[in-house]
């Protein structure tokens, strides 16, 4: 066919032709008086490619309304093609992206309200929380696998909150962070800012905030030191002896997110003339939390989350795989509200790996996106040893591949009733 030849010789996207039914004209016009289309593939000589062509045919009548031949048009649709397969797999991401944030949204929401003195506080907290995290989410959607300075972190959030301009100083490298390292700072930032509003430097006029920093190598790589430091603070009144000594929202993201999710360390320290924190983590590629998975966080009574009525885990062991901080630490204090004894929880497959060399799980909670995408090397290797274990993604059962039909998935946002109950129901085998 013409058309065929034209398109595999890639010397035009559109052919028509026409094929000769048969000597004498075709007696039943009504037999064929629709046409009709199909798609194939073709490979192209010139450049070895394969190309969708879609062929739609027609009659072509004579003067008396008979078939004489059929003609065709043939239209290369490769292009077309490859645009709805990546508009199905932005649109898997996009609802993946919004699970995750919504998830977000969800476990700060709790864990200001367990820590908020008033209505108006926790209004006031979680807006500012809100706010920084709209600010991080336009930051990292500007460009895939943008990265945002340290400069543009840190001033923008002081810039926002302090008095005056002479109020702080900044002095550091010119220095791009990771989507991953991005997020977390940020958000460590606000917290910073917000308990010097408060309580610190910034709440009078003649306190001041510098914030300093710079890169070091350690371990054969290249790390980043960061010093935020506080003077001029009002003196605060000593705690009451019977007031919580549980570690506020800022303190749990600084000395316990950054050591989790960025493998560095964090420190926060009150001191009579405000607050100074350092913190250090290894600058590496990494995306943002706002592209993996977050929690819902159940509700605290007395510093343990509540299980009452949920299956019973005593004496056995759970791993824990999840590369956010605050979904990780929410699942293993939930199994361990069960009864379970938690191995990890790991932020990588690379951590599980040594985990599971230590000692053999009962049973495991894995996270499909630990960071860089659905990856199931880890579920392989459970499989492969006879451990069961539950999904839990903010993705679709299509991102599943077949080998892992029978595997339980929890949808994020997950209750964390859902997790002790898959997991009985593997080590069990209840439906």
């Amino acid at each position: 066919c013409r058309s065929l030849a034209t398109i595999s010789s890639g010397l035009g996207r559109f052919a028509i032709s026409s094929v000769l039914l048969a000597q004498k004209p075709y007696q039943r016009p009504d037999h064929f008086n629709g046409g009709g289309s199909h798609e194939f593939r073709l490979q192209r000589p010139s450049d070895g490619s394969f190309r969708w062509i879609r062929k739609t045919n027609f009659p072509l009548h004579d003067a008396q309304g008979r078939v004489q031949r059929i003609g065709g048009i043939a239209q290369d649709i490769t292009d077309a093609k490859l645009a709805s397969e990546h508009s199905a797999v932005l649109l898997a991401e996009l609802q993946h992206r919004v699970r995750n944030i919504m998830a977000i949204i969800r476990s700060i929401a709790a864990r200001t309200g367990e820590r908020a003195e008033s209505v108006p506080d926790y209004a006031t907290l979680m807006g500012g929380r809100l706010l920084t995290l709209a600010r991080v989410q336009a930051l990292l959607t500007r460009a895939a696998n943008a990265g945002v300075s340290v400069t543009t972190i840190v001033r923008d959030e002081l810039s926002a909150q302090a008095q005056h301009e002479g109020q702080f100083a900044i002095d550091g490298p010119d220095l791009i962070l990771s989507p991953k390292a991005a997020e977390v700072l940020t958000l460590a930032v606000h917290e910073l800012t917000t308990n010097a509003l408060k309580y610190g430097a910034l709440a009078s006029p003649q306190g001041h905030v510098t914030v300093r920093w710079t890169t070091f190598d350690k371990h054969g790589r290249r790390w980043l030191g960061f010093d935020w430091i506080e003077e001029g603070a009002s003196e605060r009144p000593p705690p009451e002896p019977s007031a919580s000594r549980r570690r506020g929202f800022g303190s749990e993201l600084i000395e316990g997110r950054i050591p989790y999710e960025l493998g560095g360390r964090g420190k926060l320290v009150i001191e009579a003339g405000g607050a100074r924190c350092h913190l250090e983590f290894p600058l590496r590629d990494g995306n943002s939390v706002l592209e993996t998975d977050a929690p819902q966080r159940a509700t605290v009574f007395g510093g343990a989350l509540d299980m009452t009525g949920e299956a019973d885990l005593i004496g056995l062991r759970v791993l824990v795989v999840e590369d956010d901080y605050y979904l990780a630490t929410d699942a293993a204090r939930a199994l361990e509200g069960a009864g379970a004894e938690v191995l990890g929880p790991c932020p990588n497959e690379a951590a599980a790996r040594d985990e599971l060399e230590k000692q053999r799980p009962d049973a495991a909670v894995v996270d499909i996106n630990l960071g860089s995408g659905p990856s199931f090397k880890l579920a392989g290797i459970l499989k492969g040893q006879g451990i069961p274990f539950v999904f839990t993604t903010g993705y679709d059962p299509e991102a599943i591949p077949a080998e892992f039909d029978g595997v339980g998935r929890l949808q994020k946002p997950i209750e964390l009733r859902q997790i002790v109950s898959a997991v009985s129901k593997l080590l069990t085998g209840a439906a």
